[in-house]
């Protein structure tokens, strides 16, 4: 079974990613901030604590994620992903593995949020898997006024739903 590792992100893992990224991550940076992905990726490494590489069996990197801290709030952040298409190979170790990176972000963080493109079926369904709870669809968000969800996973709440 192809297995994957995980190491701390580093700059340069913005321009290995940016030009593999998932249609469905390209769109939602569009949709978003409008624009390119490696300036996206770069500032959410930039500004992430944690940041994280996901590195296929040849070490080359399939995904970033991390939380960017909530400048008001200290025990709240932002969590994000965004991924190559090649991490589908790598499905059921993905999986596996989710529910514990997500637990060790929480352990910084009371609470973990954000929104995502309601287009992007495969981050919403891994999002409810992850035991995040969507609080509400916002109908016009970001630069192309797109339907967004907004959800969180409040330390301590999670557990009781999975």
């Amino acid at each position: 079974m192809a297995m994957l590792s995980v190491r701390p992100a580093k700059k340069e893992d913005a321009a290995i990613l940016a030009p593999r990224l998932r249609m469905a991550d390209r769109r939602e940076i569009q949709a978003a901030t409008g624009e390119a992905p490696y300036a996206v990726l770069r500032r959410s490494i930039d500004w992430s604590d944690p940041c994280y590489a996901i590195l296929d069996h040849t070490d080359r990197v399939i995904a970033l994620f991390g939380v960017v801290p909530d400048i008001n709030q200290a025990e709240v952040g932002s969590i994000w992903l965004l991924g190559s298409p090649e991490i589908a190979g790598y499905s059921m170790h993905f999986l596996r593995h989710s529910k514990t990176w997500v637990a060790r972000l929480q352990e910084k963080y009371i609470t973990l949020w954000n929104y995502v493109d309601a287009r992007n079926e495969v981050h919403v369904r891994w999002l409810k898997w992850c035991g995040f709870v969507f609080l509400r669809k916002i109908d016009c968000l970001g630069v192309e006024r797109r339907p967004f969800y907004e959800f969180e996973r409040v330390r301590g709440n999670w557990d009781r739903r999975c």
